[in-house]
Parts: C-alpha cells; sequence; structure tokens
C-alpha cells in the first residue's frame, strides 16, 4: 500500500496508462469500424460498444492476472479480421433473405458466443500447460513477428498522424506539403526518443516530452492563427468521440430475432478464430519476452485471457489479448504496476461512456510519433542489429517473413516462416552425426572378465564386433545418413571385415515411421554379405515400431538379435567368437595351466600355489560382501562369479562376471579398501585364494616370488586400463 502514496509511482503508471489507454481505444474503434462496414454500417454503434466492452474487461483482467506487470489487453486485429468475415458472412446470408432486422442482433450474438467460447478454450489450454510449446518456434521466426509488428507499427503511425498508411501507393501523397508537415513533428519526437530515452531513463522523462510536445504544436498552431475546429479538419489533432452507453445498445435489440441456424454454420470459422487467438497470444508473449529479456509464465497468459475473454463475451465484449504494442508502449511510458493497465482500461471506459472533446487536444504527431518511435525500435534490432548478431541464413529468414507478413499479414509471415525453419532444420539435423560414435570389440569389451588366453584370442578377431552409437531422432533424413554410413563401412575394403553390427539406441529420442524404410533395407543389406544386426538398448516404442512396421525384429530371427543393453550384446558377440576357437565348451583346466598365462616364468608356478588357499563355491553362495574389507584376492579355476552393485534404492547392478582363469578382488587388496561390490558365484565354482597374510609372509620368504607376483598384477591391471582409456577416448571423439 505504500506504493500507492508516492507520488513518483501514481505519476508514472498513470500517465503510462493514459497514453496506453488511448492508444488501447483508437484500435478498438477501428476494429468495430472494420467488422462494422459495408452492410453492417449502419449497426456501427454496437461495434463500438462491443470493442470497448472488451476493450475495458479485457484491460482490468489481464493486468491484474498477467504475469508481467506492464501488459496491455484488448480487442486484436487479426481477430477482428475473422469476426468481419464471420458478420459480414451473416449480414449477407440474413439480407439476402429478407431479415433485415435479425443482422444486428444475429451478428453481435455470434461474436459474443465466440468470445465466450474462445475464452474457455483457451482456459482449457492454459490448464493443460500448452503453453510450453511455443518455446519449440525457431529464435528467427519469433524475430521475424517482432520485426513485422514493427512494420505494422510504422504503417499505423503515419495512418494515425494522416490518416494514410505507409506504402508504396501512398508515397507520392505523403511527400505532398500537406502530409509533411503533419507526420513530420512526429518523426522529429521518434527520432528524439530513440536518442533521449537510452540516455536518460528516469519515469518523468518520457511524459515530459510528450507534454512539452503537445505545447509546442499547440503553440504552433496558436502563432499561425488556426483556431481548434480547424486544426481538427485539417488534422492535426483527433476529432472528439461521441459518448455512448454500451448497456443501452444491447437494450435495443430483440432477442427473439436471433437466427440460431446462421450461428451454428459458422462453427468453421469459430474454430480458426481460436486457433488464430491462441497462436497470437504465445506468439506475443514470447515476443514480449524478447523485447524485454523478462520471462513469462505461457499458461498463466493462455488462463488469463481465458477468464478474461469468457467474462468479456457474457458482458456482451469482443474477443482480445494481450497486444505486444501496447504493452511494449506502456512499459516504455514507464508502466512498473498492473494499475497502469487499469488506468488504460478505465479511460477506455470512460471515454465510452462519458466521451467529450478532450480527446481532440491531443496532437496526432504525438501519438504517431510514439508508435513510430516503438516500430523504428523493433525495425533497427531485428532488420539492422539482427544482421550482425545472427547467421545469414537466419537473417534471411527474418527478411523472408517480414515481407510475406508485410503483404498478406503477420500470420501468413509467421507460417511461411515457420514452414522455412521447419526444412531448414531438417536439411540442417541430418547433416549432423547420426552415429555419435563407432567402436570396435577392440575398444570395448563387455564386463564379462574372461582368461587372458581367451582375451588374446578375442583381441585377435575383435575388429569383427563393430559398434555405433546412435543419437538423436530419426526420421528418413538422419535414418537414410545412417544407412548410407554402415553401407559404405561395409563396402570399406581397407579395413576389417565386420561380423557383428551392433547399433545402441540409448541417445535415440524417437523414431519417426518414415525411417523403417531404411532398417528395412539395412537388415536386408547385413543378411546378404552374412553380417548380423542388433539392436540395443531400444525403448517400448522404438522397439514396437521395428516389429511392427516392417517387420524389422521378429521372434526367433537368426539374422536380427535385440539386447537389453550393450554390455549383454558385446557379451554375446565375444562368446560367438569364442565358439570358433572351440574354446567356450572346453574341458576343465586346473589352476595350474591356467597360471602359465599368469607369469611370464612358469617356474614360479609350484611355489606360489603354496601360499593359496583352495575354496569351493556352490551357485548363489557369496565369496565376499559388499563393504567388507578386502584382504585376499581370488584365483577362478572353474565356474563363474559375477560382482553386483547394490545400489540406495536396494536394488543390484552387475557390475562384472569373470570365468575360469581370471583373478578377482585385485584392486581391492592392493589399495587396502573394502569391496565395492558382492562377488556371488553364478554357478558351481572353484577358487583359489591369496590371502593379504599369505602376501606378506610370501614378500618375507620369496621376495623374487613376491616381484614376480606383483609383476604379473601390475601387468594385468595396466592392460585393463589400456582397454579401458581405448574405449573411453574412442568415445570422446
Amino acid at each position: 500500500m505504500m506504493r500507492f502514496r508516492q507520488p513518483r509511482f501514481l505519476l508514472a503508471n498513470s500517465s503510462a496508462g493514459l497514453v496506453a489507454g488511448l492508444v488501447t481505444l483508437t484500435y478498438s474503434i477501428s476494429y468495430a469500424a472494420l467488422i462494422f462496414s459495408g452492410d453492417l454500417a449502419p449497426y456501427l454503434s454496437l461495434g463500438v460498444s462491443m470493442a470497448l466492452i472488451g476493450a475495458v474487461i479485457l484491460g482490468v483482467s489481464v493486468a491484474c492476472m498477467s504475469s508481467l506487470p506492464f501488459v496491455i489487453a484488448g480487442p486484436d486485429g487479426n481477430a477482428a479480421a475473422l469476426l468481419a468475415l464471420i458478420a459480414t458472412t451473416i449480414a449477407q446470408e440474413l439480407h439476402a433473405q429478407g431479415r433485415t432486422s435479425q443482422i444486428p442482433v444475429t451478428v453481435g450474438c455470434a461474436i459474443a458466443l465466440s468470445t465466450i467460447l474462445t475464452g474457455i478454450l483457451l482456459f482449457i489450454l492454459g490448464r493443460l500447460r500448452f503453453g510450453r510449446f511455443i518455446r519449440f518456434i525457431p529464435y528467427p521466426v519469433l524475430g521475424g513477428f517482432l520485426a513485422i509488428v514493427g512494420v505494422l507499427l510504422t504503417q499505423g503511425s503515419f495512418t494515425v498522424m494522416t490518416g494514410r498508411a505507409l506504402i508504396f501507393s501512398n508515397l507520392s501523397m505523403l511527400l505532398t506539403r500537406s502530409q509533411v508537415v503533419l507526420w513530420f513533428p512526429g518523426l522529429v519526437l521518434a527520432v528524439g526518443l530513440k536518442f533521449l530515452l537510452p540516455r536518460y531513463q528516469q519515469f518523468w522523462v518520457l511524459p515530459a516530452i510528450l507534454l512539452g510536445t503537445t505545447l509546442l504544436i499547440h503553440g504552433g498552431l496558436a502563432g499561425l492563427g488556426i483556431p481548434l475546429d480547424q486544426a481538427i479538419a485539417q488534422g492535426w489533432l483527433f476529432e472528439p468521440f461521441p459518448s455512448t452507453n454500451p448497456l443501452q445498445v444491447w437494450q435495443t435489440l430483440s432477442w427473439q430475432d436471433i437466427a440460431w441456424p446462421k450461428l451454428t454454420g459458422q462453427m468453421g470459422s469459430l474454430l480458426t478464430l481460436f486457433a488464430v487467438v491462441a497462436i497470437t497470444i504465445l506468439l506475443c508473449a514470447t515476443s514480449i519476452e524478447m523485447a524485454t529479456e523478462q520471462d513469462m509464465d505461457l499458461d498463466q497468459e493462455l488462463r488469463a485471457a481465458g477468464l478474461a475473454n469468457a467474462v468479456t463475451g457474457l458482458c456482451g465484449g469482443m474477443v482480445g489479448h494481450l497486444s505486444v504494442s501496447r504493452s511494449l508502449l506502456n512499459r516504455a511510458a514507464g508502466a512498473t504496476h498492473p494499475l497502469a493497465g487499469i488506468v488504460a482500461a478505465s479511460f477506455c471506459g470512460g471515454m465510452a461512456i462519458f466521451g467529450n472533446r478532450l480527446l481532440s487536444y491531443l496532437p496526432r504527431a504525438v501519438l504517431g510519433g510514439l508508435l513510430l518511435y516503438l516500430g523504428i525500435t523493433l525495425l533497427i534490432e531485428w532488420l539492422y542489429e539482427a544482421w550482425f548478431k545472427l547467421s545469414k541464413l537466419d537473417y534471411a529468414l527474418i527478411v523472408a517473413i517480414v515481407m510475406v507478413g508485410a503483404k498478406f499479414g503477420f500470420l501468413a509471415g509467421v507460417g511461411v516462416g515457420l514452414m522455412i525453419a521447419c526444412f531448414m532444420f531438417a536439411l540442417n539435423y541430418s547433416r549432423l552425426r547420426v552415429i555419435r560414435n563407432t567402436l570396435s570389440g577392440l575398444t570395448y569389451q563387455s564386463k564379462f572378465k574372461r582368461s587372458v588366453h581367451e582375451q588374446q584370442r578375442l583381441r585377435e578377431r575383435g575388429a569383427e564386433i563393430w559398434i555405433g552409437l546412435v543419437q538423436g531422432y530419426l526420421f528418413f533424413g538422419t535414418a537414410y545418413t545412417l544407412l548410407n554410413q554402415i553401407r559404405q563401412r561395409l563396402n570399406d575394403q581397407t579395413q576389417s571385415p565386420i561380423r557383428f553390427l551392433v547399433l545402441d539406441f540409448r541417445l535415440v529420442s524417437g523414431l519417426d515411421s518414415s525411417a523403417i524404410n531404411s532398417f528395412v533395407k539395412l537388415k536386408q543389406i547385413a543378411i546378404a554379405q552374412d553380417v548380423l544386426l542388433i539392436f540395443t538398448t531400444l525403448n517400448p516404442s522404438i522397439s514396437n515400431q521395428l516389429a511392427s512396421h516392417g517387420s524389422v525384429i521378429r521372434e526367433q530371427d537368426e539374422a536380427v538379435q535385440v539386447f537389453a543393453d550393450l554390455d549383454r550384446a558385446v557379451e554375446w558377440c565375444e562368446a560367438k567368437i569364442l565358439e570358433s576357437f572351440h574354446l567356450r565348451r572346453k574341458r576343465f583346466l586346473p589352476l595350474a595351466i591356467h597360471l602359465e598365462d599368469f607369469f611370464t616364468d612358469t617356474r614360479h608356478i609350484r611355489p606360489f600355489m603354496k601360499y593359496l588357499e583352495r575354496c569351493r563355491l556352490e551357485a548363489g553362495d557369496m565369496l565376499f560382501a559388499q563393504g567388507e574389507p578386502a584382504d585376499a584376492l581370488y584365483f577362478l579355476e572353474s565356474g563363474q562369479v559375477s560382482l553386483f552393485l547394490t545400489l540406495d534404492d536396494g536394488q543390484s547392478k552387475r557390475l562384472q562376471t569373470s570365468s575360469a582363469g581370471t583373478v578377482l578382488g585385485d584392486v581391492g587388496l592392493y589399495r587396502r579398501a573394502a569391496h565395492r561390490a558382492s562377488g556371488v558365484a553364478d554357478q558351481p565354482s572353484r577358487l583359489y585364494k591369496l590371502a593379504g597374510t599369505a602376501l606378506m609372509q610370501m614378500q618375507t620368504e620369496a621376495p623374487h616370488l613376491a616381484a614376480a607376483f606383483h609383476e604379473s598384477i601390475a601387468r594385468l591391471l595396466a592392460d585393463q586400463v589400456v582397454r579401458a582409456t581405448d574405449g573411453v577416448e574412442k568415445l570422446l571423439q
């Protein structure tokens, strides 16, 4: 409450609200004239009443509910154009049937009902939080929209000052002496505002400049001996606005005359109106964000507009929403509180009911110059400064949007911009690397820890496993690029032949149905070249698409395999490679044979075995538990042991699986730390345990044997580090 007692606060927001209210009043009357023209011209008073009802209710409601304090709302030009189409269609049909008495009430009811329905649907969109989808509109498209707003503001400023828009066909007329004297003061004012406002940002600067310009123009008129009525007639000042009572206008209509069938016949136009209003609200809100560098809650703006329009329609008002130009004007005039919006709406209401000659004291050049300043500011930012900030392609898109929008309307410009942006996105996206990284069985091994002998075999033929980490959203363009990259690799005779083609989908966000054909072709190529096609980490949606469309994935299909993750897929490929060496089902080998690959000198094996303790595990038995002190390491003679990490949520995650001939617990023993995972036997297993105490005894009794053991462990760990480093480096490429 203390802020409302401060003169600075009241003056800034009240003056800003009056300026914004004057602009809103002017727009509202012009939109009413647009709708109620031709055969509807005799009912213009009804149109003015509906427009001003909308200006008042929308202005107050949106000002109080908007996420930014300076937002101004009122009737909108795009909605007015569609309402004009609806009204004209109804009027022509009724006039052709000789039912002219039904025209005003039917048209008025159509406008009110369209406002109510639009309000309800907008509120539903806001409740469903659909506003976030506007964030996907490309930045240049929004910039083009703001540039179109700048063009419209510039054209509208000359319309305000001279009655003629700044278009090519009017140039010769606008350059005549009688017209130059009308718009030149506004141009000077706009240039002055552009120069002064960025340097002097005190709240009183803009009101002082506007008041000073008004006094100068009136002083000039007085010096030339031009009276007030003559100045109005010559276009220097606004014509007085006649008073009207909106409620009285509605009371003169007969509700029994409503032609309901004509209203139901306009449902298609009403849905179009809703779509246009919803898109325009989101575009305007996003544009205000960009122009002011402040965030807006788009869902809140939809809800606010929905409630405001619903109430407006019930009161017989016209559809509308927040305005970019009026909101920016309000902010530039010093508005910092919803009070400015309330003042603007109250001004429109007061002028509607108590219209007098107050408006006639305002020079057209003052209001036109203010609009011209806003238009020039937006045009400089998006048609001049954008040249240095954006890529040439993005800048060309902005220019294209402006040209189309200036000719066919801003929605047409935005629509064309979106189509071009979508094409550019598809083109640029298809050029991105669909395969983020490529690995092989040499640079990426599974978590199945194998014996030294098996690892040697896998190193010999690990290149037969080719792994592609696919990324992004796959549609016809990116899927075709993926197909070509794989085809080139399969046909490359300079590289090792591929037997297993593994595609990991963990980074794929989605799959378009248009991309299925590329995977059908990929499967055909793989079968023709005797290559096994393997998919990993498929989400349920992509898996269903590959299974249902084109039958890329089938049950019991030997040509295509599917695994839950990349590790299990590579483990399966490694097992297939070892099968070809007849190693998968080899006979039992005692630990002494396995140690021949561990020690470089086999003479160390027999004395080393003396320090080991034999142990046996059944399937499911625990070798060691997570968190227990790591006081030993183990040599796995036969069977299989897996390491499981227990997560915070109680679930277990497999870290590694070890087969016969491997070593477990080596890192923990050397770090003298606790086991970071639990070791569990997957099947009956036989192991040999080297306790920490036994290792210390070996170092004392047989230092040369201990040194050989440490050297072998170091070589084993170094080999693991090299393989892991190779895989990481490949992933980072």
